[in-house]
């Protein structure tokens, strides 16, 4: 494995080009992101494999939450196994066995396809939780944060290309979209697992808690910070579409989900040449007030589409920089040998957050109340606010203190 130390003492910005560069990056990055594909394909090719097959939206609902659920229950329990034994066994078996449960859906009636469902997204490789652990393996560690930037604007491509392969897939059958998220994932994560660094990384030996990551009770706060940004983000996906429906635009809708993905693919590029020059805990808080103010402007819902598109774009800019720092503080907060596990529990908490904003964006929005949506979505985003200050005031006083290493403390942090 190359040694990434030798570049450490560099100085000046790194960019993402620059980032990219660097051996390893591009494709352990790339790999990730094919793996992840699918996370931006089923929900949608559930849906339309429901409705083609003479399904009721009740069934595809029953379907996308089965699928959600093994998701957020999954990662967790996959990534504790790379904690103890390595990455290459268990996203292997986790890669084929989802996607051989991806490819049964179609051909599963009634229970039987919940059940594959729920298999489906518990076996989901956490390629996202095992891409995070890799960084420090082949970056120095003052570029970390912009390969955490890197990663956080990249992962809006998986949003923006899945619904556009599912509905190209569909040309084949109504199981089209199911059946190519299949065969995307296995490849995916056969890719990302051939590469030396993944099949190299070894666990750090560690004597283990039988509660992991959840043992540190900062780091359960943070999660529900997480939660909290999650639901701000699940409300665009349901709110924006309402909106164009409202303003007699419905094609317009697909362009503003894809305008937010495109601001939060411009904040990502944009703060990974700074992520290696500031401080998480004090721009984290940035982060949140971002969409606080952004979401808070979407809830105008102006009479014209194109305005709305700019503050959809706007809207999106915050989340990459809360995200990095997240992704960061985590990284601090986790317990020795057990970050891949603690990178899984920030997804399913976003995963779970999101969930509820998407519900309750739907009801709201059957209720015609699309600017209350996205007001709750906003308030959702004070509340992780809140809820976060306190909490990087603590890591802040243990890293000052110079005690235990805020990374892997058995002292405050463990407790």
């Amino acid at each position: 494995m190359t040694d990434p130390h030798h570049r450490a003492g560099a100085t000046g910005t790194v960019g993402p080009v620059e980032l990219l560069r660097r051996p390893h990056v591009a494709r352990l990055l790339s790999s990730a992101l094919v793996g992840r594909l699918p996370t931006g394909m089923v929900p949608l090719a559930l849906v339309l494999f429901t409705r083609e097959s003479g399904s009721d939206f009740a069934r595809a609902g029953l379907l996308t939450a089965a699928y959600s659920l093994g998701a957020c229950l999954g990662g967790p329990v996959l990534s504790r196994v790379m904690d103890v034994r390595g990455q290459r066994g268990a996203l292997v078996l986790g890669g084929v066995v989802s996607s051989v449960a991806l490819a049964t859906v179609p051909f599963a009636p009634g229970v039987a396809g919940l059940l594959v469902a729920l298999v489906a997204g518990l076996m989901t490789p956490p390629l996202e939780p095992a891409l995070r652990t890799l960084w420090p393996s082949v970056l120095p560690a003052r570029e970390v944060p912009a390969a955490f930037a890197v990663d956080a604007a990249a992962q809006e491509l998986v949003f923006v290309l899945g619904p556009l392969v599912v509905l190209l897939a569909q040309a084949f059958g109504d199981g089209g979209g199911l059946l190519a998220a299949a065969a995307i994932g296995v490849a995916g994560t056969g890719w990302f697992t051939a590469s030396s660094v993944s099949r190299d990384w070894a666990p750090v030996p560690q004597e283990r808690h039988w509660l992991g990551p959840l043992r540190s009770v900062r780091l359960c706060v943070l999660y529900g910070a997480v939660l909290l940004v999650g639901l701000t983000i699940g409300v665009p996906a349901v709110a924006l579409v309402a909106y164009a429906e409202s303003v007699s635009a419905p094609g317009w809708a697909s362009w503003l989900v894809a305008a937010n993905a495109l601001g939060a693919l411009a904040g990502g590029l944009a703060y990974s040449g700074r992520a290696p020059h500031r401080d998480p805990l004090r721009d984290l808080p940035l982060g949140l007030l971002t969409l606080v103010v952004t979401y808070a402007a979407l809830a105008w819902t102006p009479a014209q589409p194109a305005v709305m598109a700019v503050l959809a774009v706007l809207s999106g800019v915050g989340l990459p920089l809360t995200l990095t720092c997240v992704f960061q503080v985590v990284d601090r907060l986790a317990p020795a040998g057990t970050t891949t596990e603690a990178f899984a529990w920030l997804i399913s908490a976003f995963l779970a957050g999101s969930s509820v904003g998407a519900l309750a964006a739907g009801a709201l929005s059957d209720g015609g109340a699309i600017g209350a949506a996205f007001l709750v979505a906003a308030g959702s985003a004070l509340a992780a606010l809140v809820v976060a200050v306190p909490l990087l005031r603590g890591v802040g006083r243990v890293g000052a203190a110079g005690g235990a290493s805020v990374r892997g403390a058995s002292g405050p942090l463990g407790d």
